[in-house]
């Protein structure tokens, strides 16, 4: 596995195209949240992810699941988990530092 980080520039473009190879596949993506900041140390587990996009001018990353939204404010940096092309894991540090997991159940090719 190796971790790779997308450029700011990219960040749209690739969390939307992310968000269409989520909607076409057969079943649902299962993902886990890890925020020791938001969720005070729990994290939000089984989670069926709808869509994950990036808002270049309120400079937020929104992930929409099925029964809560989670929000990640000015995003400085955004790395992928990657395992033989397929997305395992993507890892976000927020404006103050702190680092949000979404890590999916099946990797997303």
């Amino acid at each position: 596995m190796a971790e790779k980080c997308i450029i700011p520039n990219d960040w749209e473009k690739f969390l939307d195209d992310l968000s269409k190879k989520i909607k076409a596949m057969d079943e649902a993506v299962e993902i886990d949240i890890v925020a020791p900041s938001v969720f005070e140390g729990e994290e939000a587990k089984g989670l069926q992810l709808v869509g994950i996009s990036y808002d270049p001018k309120d400079k937020v990353v929104s992930v929409f699941c099925e029964v809560l939204d989670h929000l990640i404010n000015k995003p400085q940096e955004i790395c992928v988990e990657d395992e033989n092309g397929a997305i395992k894991e993507i890892r976000i540090t927020d404006g103050s530092g702190l680092e949000h997991f979404i890590k999916f159940s099946k990797p997303v090719a």
